[in-house]
């Protein structure tokens, strides 16, 4: 009989909204390069906000696990629901601000073509979008087969730790050759796959026994340690930060999801809800227009201090992306509905 009490790996699906909502303002506190939060730990912990994009990853995995754990999906009608979330919000932002960069910034038009079939990220033209939509769909696309093998497989820790592994060993060979254009994907490869294991401890509803943490402490202390190495030898052109988030991100999401659970943070997870629910349009304008920093700056000035300026974007930002969401959301639904008239 399990103790009521007991804390499961599906509290990171009770709290996945939550979660996406702190990873999406980690990334616009990333994005916001010129920013001083007035302390050196907290400025560094602006510059690490990418890690943010390593629970998005790991939350989508994960999600994606469990729905495919709980219907047979065909890979078409899988690839067809993943596609009718992301794009049409990707091209409602993509075609304007492409035509924007071309033009404004005088590049060519094949941007616009590549963009539009999701190519971009590996053929790099002038006006390439942000690499993360073109990355997820990459992901999406190898999942069903990553999760029928992981199923099928008796030992699917071994199975997740040779992938891990395989994947690193792979990442140190490209940052070798300073295949860098490549590495933003790359580097979340490793947390993909910790992601897919998580899946199925969630669907399976297994509890967090004390081994369980044991071994999160265990795997958060690695990182800890490939931290320190890094700063403390000042390794900084050798040792990417990257890799840090595939030992730091679960340990970091269980923390928060055991706080909210156990803290009065009511009004927290309020705030968190609400930008996880639009993370993917705050995310898509937060790395197209409201990158325009310079040019914005023309416009809206606030003497010495930046914090004001990046303050009003950020209301801006989500407000946008509540409105993108709404028109998306109509959009589709005038779509459906033409479609069963015909």
């Amino acid at each position: 009989m399990k103790r009521e009490n007991a804390m499961s790996y599906t509290i990171l699906s009770k709290y996945r909204t939550e979660l996406m909502g702190a990873a999406i303002l980690w990334v616009m506190l990333f994005h916001s390069f010129d920013l001083d939060l007035g302390l050196p730990l907290l400025n560094w912990l602006r510059a690490a906000g990418f890690g943010g994009v390593d629970i998005f990853i790991l939350l989508s995995s994960m999600g994606l696990t469990m729905s495919l754990s709980r219907r047979e999906q065909d890979y078409a009608s899988f690839m067809g629901r993943r596609a009718s979330r992301v794009l049409p919000a990707y091209y409602l932002v993509m075609i304007p601000y492409t035509v924007f960069y071309i033009l404004h910034y005088q590049t060519g038009w094949s941007g616009l073509l590549w963009n539009c079939l999701l190519l971009y990220y590996w053929v790099r033209p002038a006006a390439a979008f942000n690499w993360y939509i073109a990355g997820s769909m990459t992901f999406y696309a190898v999942t069903p087969m990553c999760f029928r093998a992981m199923r099928d497989s008796r030992r699917r820790e071994l199975w997740t730790a040779a992938a891990v592994l395989l994947s690193l060993g792979a990442n140190a060979l490209l940052v070798s050759e300073e295949y860098w254009y490549a590495m933003d994907v790359a580097f979340r490869v490793p947390v993909f796959f910790l992601g897919l294991l998580l899946g199925f401890y969630a669907a399976e509803e297994r509890q967090l026994k004390g081994r369980d943490i044991l071994f999160w402490v265990l795997w958060l202390g690695v990182g800890t340690a490939y931290l320190l190495l890094r700063q403390l030898r000042h390794l900084e052109e050798v040792l990417p930060l990257c890799p840090l988030f595939l030992f730091s991100t679960v340990p970091m999401c269980l923390v928060m999801c055991w706080c909210f659970d156990h803290l009065p943070l009511g009004w927290l997870r309020r705030g968190l809800r609400v930008l996880g629910t639009y993370s993917l349009e705050i995310y898509l304008l937060n790395v197209s227009f409201f990158s325009e920093v310079a040019l914005w700056r023309q416009f809206v000035s606030f003497g010495p201090s930046n914090r004001a300026y990046f303050l009003l974007s950020y209301a801006l930002n989500i407000a946008g992306a509540v409105l993108l969401h709404k028109l998306t959301e109509r959009l589709k639904r005038l779509w459906t509905g033409r479609n069963r008239q015909n």
